[in-house]
Order: C-alpha cells, then structure tokens, then sequence
C-alpha cells in the first residue's frame, strides 16, 4: 500500500494505542486528524533534518551573491535553495570532490545564507519532501512515531505513551542509518575538514 498522510497518522495512533483508525486525514470532524495535522508539517521537517535520508538527497549549483561577507573567516555569501532544510556538505563546482567548510547564517531579511571561501559551490543537502509518496517506508514509520510523540499527550493525555513514542523514534533513526547506508557504497572520504552546521 502506497504511504500517504493517513496512514501515517493511523500508524501514530496506533504507537498511541488508539485503535480506531482515521479515515480521511483532512477530516474536519475527527478532533484526533485535526490535532495530529496541527503537528504534520513542522514534524514531517524535523524528521528529515534530522538524518541524511538517501530519498530527500538533493545537489544543486550555486553562484555566490554580491553581499559583502562581514564574517572575517569566509568570503562568499551564498543564499540557501527555498527547498534547503539542511546543508550537508559542499565541494568546489568542477573540483575533484574535497569538501569545504561553511557555515550557515541569515541576512538582514532574515533568509539563511550560506558563508564559504570557495566559489562557485556545489551544495549537497536534505531537501524539503512533502508528497508522502516519494517517503521511504523507513522515514515514514520514524515520521510516525515522532508524531506520536509530539501529538500523543493532547489525544491520549497520557505523557508516559508520548514519552515512548519520542524514545522509540530515536530508536528507528539509529536503525534507519544502517539500512540508509547499505543503499549505496560510500564513497572514501578525504582528509579535509568542514563545518556541520545544523
């Protein structure tokens, strides 16, 4: 069965131990869908923030920008992708695939920026997915429980069953990292360094 935003949502409720399954997610009389969408989103971003999950892996070019960069240590101002949820590495476009260092900060408009000392750039990161259907069924059962965790004390009003979701959670993270990683052989990893800004 395809994953989509109800099934994730019955799969919270059952970690909650609520049986009764939703029936449409964007229903409006089910206090329980209203709750858990009020959750959805910002979960559904942490969740992908918060591991190098194979199927939100985007690469992209950037050219830096002509903002004069204040911070000493950097030299290039670059603005982040709309689609950016986390900076994961960059390497110098064309280069031979050494990573540099960055760090990400936000300009007076308040939209993050990325500061390197190299130009152009080739950004990879975790980007923004929000069609259920591109979900890896690992992502999908980690997204589901964090819910769980988020939204289970205002359905059940027990903290004990959230407490256990979030727990459980972090327990399907570490396991997702060990099936994420057997997708693909890494590739060697050199002796540079660079800045893991999350």
């Amino acid at each position: 069965m395809a994953i989509s935003k109800t099934k994730i949502f019955n799969m919270a409720l059952n970690e909650l131990g609520v049986t009764a399954p939703i029936a449409n997610a964007d229903a409006q009389d089910d206090t329980r869908a209203i709750i858990l969408r009020n959750f959805y989103e910002n979960a559904r971003d942490e969740v992908l923030k918060a591991f190098d999950w194979n199927f939100a892996e985007k690469y992209r070019t950037l050219t830096p920008t002509s903002d004069e960069c204040l911070d000493p240590r950097f030299q290039y101002v670059y603005d982040c992708p709309n689609d950016c949820l986390n900076a994961r590495e960059i390497y110098v476009a064309e280069g031979n695939g050494e990573k540099k260092k960055f760090r990400l900060s936000a300009n007076e408009a308040g939209q993050k920026i990325l500061l390197t000392t190299v130009s152009p750039i080739v950004l990879r990161y975790t980007r923004r997915v929000e069609q259920e259907t591109f979900f890896s069924p690992e992502f999908a059962a980690a997204l589901a429980l964090y819910l769980a965790g988020e939204a289970g004390k205002a359905i059940t009003g027990s903290e004990q069953k959230a407490n256990s979701a979030m727990r459980s959670y972090w327990d399907k993270v570490r396991l997702a990292q060990i099936s994420n990683a057997s997708e693909g052989q890494e590739v060697d990893e050199d002796k540079s360094t660079y800045l893991d800004a999350r």
